[in-house]
């Protein structure tokens, strides 16, 4: 503890001495007014515990793809007891705002972040134009002002910020009055960039995601609603037995989200259920060809994820939080059947986060976390393997995780 008080107390008095940074102005001809934000984000995390295989490289996705895979043997096991480091989540943005007698503003936002391969990647593209949006941008699903405060990145497993999505899209938004607004979008429909199980399928997206919102705002915080239906539609090659098969089927989800100020504090919540939300929920395990090769069928899998979080802000410059959530997969689905001779999907997920965030500037904070995940599987039977080789049903994995986050 000692060490942890000196290091907090010398970078914060290294980060006072700084100079404040703030978001920059650019002067441009014209009307047009363009603001260049952003902020430098480091963390580094310890496992002090693993017992699933997973890709070291991501946590957050609790061994996406190994836990959700049947091939999950082939994966490495995890890494008990490491230590990594990195900066990906650092981000730069690029904002204008150009007046318009008719239109109203219009404004764009480019914004850039170093999670991925290629760097820098592109988080946000869009145009806004009155109550239009067009572009890269969050999804309409995600409730923002219901996230969880972690210093986790990726997020609780279970909640609608889990890992978020962002697609092009176009978003219509009004406020109806001072507490109702609605909001409706039209989103890139990405139902087959991952989640196959037990097949393989040509993907041919008909239609975008539907996505319709309503919130309701107050002084105690706010309750929003949110309905998908998201479609999916896959070809498989045909053989010298078997004639090719066009699939097309509908996947609906609902939501309920908000929040509750208590005094100082506040309380998050988010809960949602439906079939086949692919990665507008865990990103994988969403779909499957099942059946025979003679008669094969297409299955999307049912699923519910909730999330509750709790901020409690000690001072104004010191905030803890406490979050935990979970999602589970539905035991009758086809896929769990097709499935249940090995067990090896995973039927319940678990998060559990506690964190403490110090602000040591006014642009700068420190974050201190920890986190605990498991899942178990489908059936009875001991398909996995833990960290020290013993067949089981059960995985768990934990890890203690430090960020440095400066804005301007």
């Amino acid at each position: 503890m000692s060490r942890s008080r000196n290091l907090t107390t010398a970078l914060a008095a290294l980060l006072l001495a700084a100079p404040a940074l703030h978001a920059v102005d650019v002067t441009t001809t014209g009307d047009t007014k363009l603001r260049v934000y952003g902020f430098v984000h480091l963390y580094g995390y310890y496992y002090a515990d693993a017992d699933q295989n997973q890709n070291s490289g991501s946590f957050g996705k609790l061994g996406a793809p190994s836990l959700f895979y049947t091939d999950y043997t082939n994966q490495s096991t995890a890494p008990d007891k490491t230590i990594r480091m990195n900066y990906a989540p650092t981000r730069l943005g690029f904002a204008s705002t150009t007046p318009s007698a008719d239109l109203g503003d219009i404004t764009t936002k480019l914004e850039m972040d170093f999670n991925g391969t290629n760097y820098p990647h592109t988080r946000l593209a869009q145009i806004g134009i009155g109550n239009w949006t067009f572009g890269q941008q969050w999804s309409l699903w995600v409730d923002g002002d219901a996230g969880a405060d972690t210093v986790d990145w990726a997020g609780p497993i279970g909640s609608t910020g889990y890992d978020t999505p962002r697609y092009v899209a176009v978003n219509y938004s009004a406020k109806l009055d001072k507490n109702n607004s609605l909001a409706f979008a039209l989103e890139d429909n990405h139902g087959f960039n991952d989640g196959n199980v037990g097949g393989a399928a040509t993907p041919k997206a008909k239609m975008p995601t539907l996505i319709g919102a309503y919130t309701y705002s107050a002084d105690f915080g706010h309750i929003g609603l949110r309905a998908m239906a998201q479609n999916y539609t896959a070809w498989t090659p045909g053989s010298q037995i078997t004639s090719s098969t066009d699939f097309s089927k509908v996947g609906g989800a609902f939501q309920l989200s908000g929040d509750v100020k208590v005094a100082k504090d506040d309380l998050v919540y988010s809960i949602y259920t439906g079939s086949g939300l692919g990665q507008y929920g865990t990103g994988v395990q969403d779909w499957a060809i099942t059946g025979t090769a003679a008669n094969p069928d297409f299955t999307l899998i049912k699923s519910t994820g909730w999330m509750a979080g709790y901020t409690h802000n000690w001072t104004d410059a010191v905030r803890s939080n406490l979050v935990i959530s979970g999602i589970s997969f539905s035991s009758d689905d086809a896929i769990a059947k097709t499935n249940s001779t090995t067990g090896s999907l995973a039927k319940t997920m678990t998060y559990g986060a506690i964190n403490t965030f110090v602000k040591v500037a006014k642009n700068a904070e420190v974050g201190f976390e920890y986190v605990y995940e498991g899942t178990k599987a489908f059936g009875s039977n001991n398909v996995w393997t833990d960290k020290d080789g013993k067949a089981t049903n059960k995985q768990t994995a934990s890890k203690l995780e430090v960020s440095l986050h400066v804005g301007f």
